[in-house]
């Protein structure tokens, strides 16, 4: 895979890798998250944040486009 020449990733290590996703993920995606933009400064802030955003997906789709773990298919049933 070829990825982009962009400081994001030409990080040097996977701990700077995602602090800057992170920050990248605050800044683009603040008016999406709303205050649950908050969620990414827990140690399991991105996968809470997935977790949320493919809810959000299940949601605005009516059930129709549906990401989330199979795990969350029983719990929703």
């Amino acid at each position: 895979m070829v990825l982009p020449d962009t400081p994001l990733y030409n990080s040097k290590s996977d701990a700077e890798f995602r602090v800057r996703m992170i920050g990248h993920i605050k800044e683009a995606y603040k008016d999406l998250l709303g205050a649950d933009i908050k969620l990414l400064d827990l140690p399991d802030g991105l996968n809470l944040v997935q977790a949320k955003v493919q809810e959000m997906l299940y949601d605005a789709s009516k059930g129709q486009v549906d990401l989330r773990p199979a795990y969350m298919h029983k719990k929703a049933a």
